[in-house]
């Protein structure tokens, strides 16, 4: 039997019997993978039962949301490297196992509090999935192969987040809000059984120590500013509440990247972000999930409440954006490999502009071709960025710390997303509020108010006030100009960031043998230091 010492000489990749069964395990990791990130936004269409069925308050209905979210990116970078340590097969699988327990608890959930707990724990659960899916990947592939399979894990990845509106709107159709939660229980028994029999386990062979006091730090950082972005479009972006967490993100932040300067054994080396591959991916993904899940959020808002559709309706209306995505991302390997990673995001990210452009003339009377057609070019915009974003953060992380690089890249999306939905939210909900026009309904005082709140407490004020269906025309007019808006804005992001990735591209062409060498040295200097230290 080979001992952790001599794994090094014989990679998994090199091993037949993995080799031959790789793409089974791609499928299996990408199953597993899909199911953590459907959760994000799968809840969103059984919201209005869920406070029918409950009685859940406003603010109770944003933290069965939130709660995942929050727990899944702060617990994330920490997961990543209990997975390097311990082995991230055993992460995969006990990560499932709590992913389940909290579905169940919140599925069968009497009071929205149960449902936000059983949230937060699902949100534990996918934290330590998500990393150890993508670095398990990175180990069983050969270099060759290995982009690719990378790019078709991110435009899973990115898929997940259309295809839980689908699940759950198709399962609302027919059962209660529950049923959006049990239903990842016999996905949960079908992967567990498939990688506890046939996934090969892989670890960082040095045995590094763990960091906890890294971890305590990156957990309250993320956390808060985590935090701080879901309640700043609730309680005001200077209320003291946002302000403070946004203060304790910072110095957290500040304490754990000094901890990690220092310390000898660090959970995030920060050499790492020396190499412009691993930071300029790192900010790529940020910038594109950031605008994708703002997408998700109002993009699903304007076909139910703009356009009319139902829960369903809208979730399959979705489809051309995943479909794209998954069927461009895999192709974005050779091509990045072909012309250059910088080239192909940066043409990626223009794409996504020109997808955010051509959402930005819709009507709420738009053909659906028209809006198919944008989602189209949208899903294929995202799925050339993201996958060589994705490839680019792994491809300049050693092996050895697969998962928090895989969590690096996992933390950059959730907080893309977070920003995303809190920021474009807040611009709609202006852009709405400034909008809609209630003169000459004859609308009572409270009613006007409500109205005024949000789009969906206008359709329901026009749903059970006589002849409100003046109301709800308005209201869907003002909902889409508000959609209209933070597509443009989207557009502006998009091209801002295509610039920004061919500026540093280039410049890392020009200077790409002296900063190799000065990493060498750097790391040269740090193993001399280690050396003294160990002395």
């Amino acid at each position: 039997m080979s001992t952790p010492s001599v794994a090094p000489a014989r990679p998994l990749h090199e091993d037949p019997a993995i080799h031959a069964r790789r793409w089974f395990l791609l499928a299996i990791m990408c199953l597993s993978l899909v199911l953590v990130v459907m959760s994000v936004s799968g809840l969103v269409t059984a919201i209005p039962t869920i406070q029918e069925d409950l009685g859940a308050s406003a603010s109770q209905l944003q933290w069965i949301l939130d709660a995942y979210a929050l727990v899944f990116a702060g617990v994330l970078l920490t997961a990543g490297a209990i997975g390097d340590r311990f082995g991230r097969r055993q992460a995969l699988l006990g990560g499932l196992l709590v992913f389940g327990a909290g579905a169940l608890f919140a599925g069968l959930a009497s009071s929205a509090s149960q449902v936000i707990a059983g949230r937060a724990v699902m949100g534990i659960g996918a934290a330590f999935v998500m990393p150890a899916t993508l670095s398990i990947i990175t180990t069983i592939f050969p270099p060759d192969e290995r982009p690719r399979a990378i790019a078709i894990w991110a435009g899973f990845a990115g898929a997940g987040g259309a295809i839980g509106p689908i699940v759950s709107g198709a399962l609302l159709e027919h059962y209660w809000w529950g049923s959006a939660l049990l239903v990842n229980l016999p996905v949960v028994a079908a992967t567990f059984l498939a990688i506890a029999l046939f996934s090969p386990d892989s670890r960082d062979d040095e045995h590094t120590p763990l960091d906890p006091i890294g971890a305590l730090l990156s957990l309250v950082a993320v956390g808060t500013l985590v935090f701080g972005i879901i309640e700043g479009p609730e309680q005001g972006w200077t209320s003291s509440l946002v302000v403070g967490a946004f203060a304790v993100a910072v110095t957290a932040f500040t304490a754990f990247v000094r901890w990690e300067l220092r310390v000898k054994h660090p959970m995030l080396p920060m050499t790492l972000f020396r190499d412009r591959r691993f930071s300029v991916g790192s900010g790529v993904i940020t910038l594109a999930f950031f605008v994708m899940f703002g997408f998700f959020f109002l993009g699903t808002q304007y076909l139910q409440f703009g356009r009319g559709y139902t829960a369903l309706e809208a979730g399959l209306a979705m489809l051309p954006v995943p479909i794209t995505f998954v069927a461009v991302s895999p192709r974005s390997a050779a091509l990045a490999s072909r012309y250059g990673a910088g080239r192909v995001m940066a043409t990626g990210l223009v794409v996504v502009g020109l997808g955010f452009a051509m959402l930005s003339t819709l009507s709420e009377t738009s053909p659906y071709t028209l809006v198919a057609v944008s989602f189209a070019v949208l899903g294929a915009g995202m799925g050339a960025t993201a996958a060589p974003a994705t490839e680019q953060i792994m491809v300049s992380v050693p092996l050895a710390k697969a998962g928090v690089g895989s969590a690096v890249n996992d933390t950059t999306r959730e907080l893309g997303g977070a920003l995303g939905i809190a920021i474009l939210g807040s611009i709609a909900t202006t852009a709405y509020r400034s909008g809609i026009d209630l003169s000459g309904l004859g609308l009572p005082a409270p009613a006007q108010e409500a109205a005024t709140e949000s789009v969906g407490a206008a359709h329901a004020v026009g749903a059970s006030t006589p002849g409100g269906e003046g109301l709800v025309e308005r209201a869907a007019s003002a909902f889409t100009d508000a959609f209209n808006t933070t597509s443009a804005v989207s557009v502006g992001v998009a091209f801002a960031a295509a610039i920004a990735v061919l500026a540093f591209s280039r410049r890392r062409r020009d200077e790409v043998f002296v900063d190799d060498a000065a990493f060498d040295l750097d790391l040269e200097l740090v193993a001399v230091g280690a050396g003294n230290r160990s002395e």
